[in-house]
């Protein structure tokens, strides 16, 4: 495993915008940006073209991001009423511009970044910004940041930080120019506070902690801390488990504590916090260790009791707060779930464990609360044991997921998975 020390690089704000819809706008927030003692970085996503001879001229051309990402601007913009090419337009600046934007901050061009855009023009900036790595400042001033708009779609697992216009980018007056001298300032001030870690051979762990499986989680990162592990906890909401997945894959995780499971369940049975087929299975190709838990495996996450799918209607429920439902599985759902559970397990090319606290896998899956089901518990561990391959051991304790004796059985066996981790320094 390798861990990499970056260099801080020049105090430059790159700024992305449709320099052929927002041309005055981004020439505003780069006038307010140099003004406070920043150099600028203009790239410009538009695919019409601008018309206005003194309009702002770009450091990174239409032209070359469209060409980075597989078009012609002037092809595009000649054809922009036909049928798809409107959206083939976008994909095509979307990649490029994440392409450019990428290598840019490899090579040390420029420390933060501030887009401006609408419905199309926030898809092409946070499509460039989710290409950079965690830590690197990122703000998108947006027409779409409120409303009906699922935002996540936008942000996926990167530090995106969303300012919403409230009104249209679209010519400067009295509320725009206050907004976006707002997000320049904001952007400037991230690249003044730009943080560098000061990195150590301490090994980092991730963890996954649920509001339902908090005692136990907490109990685990204390013991691991005790062990001399970073731990770094992520919420398995749907993007938490992602996102620990493309950081041990990246190298800045070193092992896993998985100790929620739970967005696995929602994948296949529809809840709220779905994952995708990457989760448990990016890290494992990496050979990232993972110590595996069924936390929170039990139950499917829903909106307000009243939208919980007709299907699930017989099921126990917990209404876990006004806008969440938690949905009881059943056992026929949990041996489906520990099914695909092995399959992705066994595709591990790192050493992987699978512990099970047998007296519940929740706070709610307890002897005399309202999802404890023995039999549907007993057959999801009967099926993963059944159709995990022979070099994964699985380990069952007599213990709740979320008492402390079963934070200090299973430490001891991540710290054993752990013992072949090497790491190694890599200066940038």
């Amino acid at each position: 495993v390798r861990y990499v020390v970056t260099q801080k690089p020049d105090k430059t704000v790159a700024i992305i915008a449709t320099l052929d819809t927002k041309g005055p706008e981004a020439a505003f927030v780069k006038t307010q940006i140099e003004a406070a003692g920043c150099a600028t970085l203009v790239l410009d996503t538009g695919i019409l073209g601008s018309k206005d001879p003194s309009a702002l001229a770009p450091d990174i051309s239409a032209e070359e991001i469209a060409r980075e990402g597989g078009e012609e601007r002037e092809a595009l913009a000649a054809r922009s009423s036909d049928k798809g090419i409107r959206d083939r337009g976008i994909r095509a600046m979307s990649k490029g511009s994440a392409r450019i934007l990428s290598r840019l901050y490899e090579e040390g061009r420029f420390r933060s970044v501030l887009g401006l855009g609408g419905a199309q023009g926030t898809e092409i900036c946070t499509t460039a910004m989710r290409a950079l790595p965690l830590g690197v400042p990122k703000v998108m001033v947006s027409t779409v940041a409120s409303g009906r708009t699922p935002f996540g779609i936008y942000t996926g697992t990167r530090d995106i930080t969303i300012m919403h216009s409230v009104v249209d980018i679209l010519g400067l007056n009295s509320l725009t120019r206050r907004i976006l001298a707002n997000a320049a300032g904001a952007v400037v001030g991230m690249a003044e506070a730009a943080f560098v870690e000061q990195e150590s051979p301490q090994p980092k762990v991730g963890i996954t902690i649920y509001g339902t499986t908090t005692p136990g989680g907490l109990a685990a990162k204390a013991l691991l801390e005790a062990r001399g592990y970073e731990v770094i906890a992520f919420h398995p909401n749907g993007t938490g488990g992602l996102a620990m997945e493309e950081l041990a894959t990246e190298g800045f995780l070193h092992g896993l504590l998985d100790f929620t499971t739970h967005e696995v369940t929602d994948e296949l049975f529809g809840g709220i916090h779905a994952g995708n087929p990457e989760r448990l299975v990016a890290s494992g190709r990496a050979r990232v260790p993972r110590l595996f838990v069924p936390g929170s495996a039990d139950f499917m996450t829903f909106a307000e009791l009243e939208k919980v799918p007709e299907i699930y209607r017989g099921h126990a429920y917990v209404p876990h707060n006004p806008h969440i439902t938690l949905v009881r599985a059943n056992a026929d759902q949990m041996a489906h779930l520990a099914s695909a559970v092995a399959e992705r397990l066994n595709k591990a090319r790192g050493p992987v464990a699978v512990a099970i606290p047998t007296r519940g896998f929740s706070f709610y899956n307890r002897e005399g609360l309202i999802f404890f089901d023995a039999k549907a518990n007993q057959t999801y561990t009967e099926t993963l044991s059944t159709k995990l391959r022979s070099n994964i051991p699985l380990y069952e304790f007599d213990t709740h997921i979320n008492d402390p004796a079963f934070a200090a059985e299973i430490v001891p066996l991540f710290d054993a998975l752990m013992k072949n981790v090497k790491i190694e320094r890599v200066d940038q």
